[in-house]
């Protein structure tokens, strides 16, 4: 049974790029998502767009696009690594959205 899930869950990714599997733990899933595609945009976007341009106020400092970023991929490798069965993910899931309220309309280039 395993083995036919497998072969459905690879067909279900190569035909629309995600699995059935994924949905089980979405809050999990989602913050796996943001910390891969938050790699990729600074990786990506490093090379034409400033990163310093935009300027956001957050816990009473300014901070920079790129250091949000920056932040938003700490926080994000953070959290995958700590035991879901832990209290210390809220804190850490809250401050993530956070900072992706601010700066969601500047990710792209």
């Amino acid at each position: 049974m395993k083995f036919k899930r497998n072969i459905k869950y690879w067909f279900q990714r190569r035909t629309r790029g995600w699995s059935d599997d994924e949905t089980w733990n979405l809050d999990y899933a989602f913050i796996k998502w943001v910390n891969s595609r938050f790699k990729k945009y600074k990786e990506q976007a490093s090379a034409t767009v400033d990163l310093d341009y935009h300027r956001f106020e957050y816990k009473r400092k300014e901070y920079t696009q790129l250091e949000l970023i920056d932040k938003v991929i700490e926080l994000s490798d953070k959290y995958l690594n700590t035991s879901l069965l832990e209290n210390k993910l809220d804190p850490i899931k809250n401050e993530i959205f956070d900072i992706f309220k601010l700066i969601f309309w500047t990710m792209w280039w």
